[in-house]
């Protein structure tokens, strides 16, 4: 008889162990933490003075980040994304955009200024609609905890043919 109770007593723990037994939690990642970069993005709007203007309110400005560069331990032959935020330009000329980042390195970032068209005063007496380009992209780093203000200028103007 205690052999009997024995058994069951060892079944019944067997039997609570499968039914209670190590569950697998699902991963869920931290979210990266961000840093804030704003600025003022400016152009020659009228060459009849000094002084460089606010470029139009809308302006796009584009921030591309290689995926690679928030992995503490890159997988070899994987192909990351180029993570792409975007702002735009408020009617004061200047842009505020939160970015991800890493507090184990240097996250490099790339900004592309999208082109745009807008009529340009060359004299007095001569205005033109001219495309505003910037002749290269800006480049940058971001670590954690650090905020980030950055003037980015138009520096190309060509005539708009339409």
């Amino acid at each position: 008889m205690k052999n009997i109770i024995s058994i069951m007593l060892i079944a019944a723990f067997g039997v609570m162990l499968v039914f209670t037994g190590c569950k697998e939690e699902e991963y869920t990642p931290e979210p990266l933490p961000m840093v804030t970069v704003s600025g003022q993005v400016l152009t020659e709007l009228d060459l009849t003075n000094a002084v460089a203007e606010r470029v139009p309110a809308g302006t796009t400005i584009i921030f591309r980040i290689n995926a690679r560069d928030l992995v503490a331990v890159p997988i070899v032959g994987y192909a990351y994304q180029t993570l792409q935020y975007e702002t735009t330009v408020g009617a004061d000329g200047t842009f505020t955009i939160q970015l991800p980042t890493v507090n184990f390195n240097a996250v490099p970032v790339e900004v592309v200024l999208n082109p745009f068209v807008k009529e340009q005063t060359i004299a007095a007496d001569n205005k033109k609609e001219m495309v505003f380009e910037s002749s290269s992209n800006y480049n940058f780093t971001t670590t954690e905890g650090e905020d980030y203000y950055k003037v980015y200028v138009y520096d190309v103007f060509t005539i708009y043919e339409y």
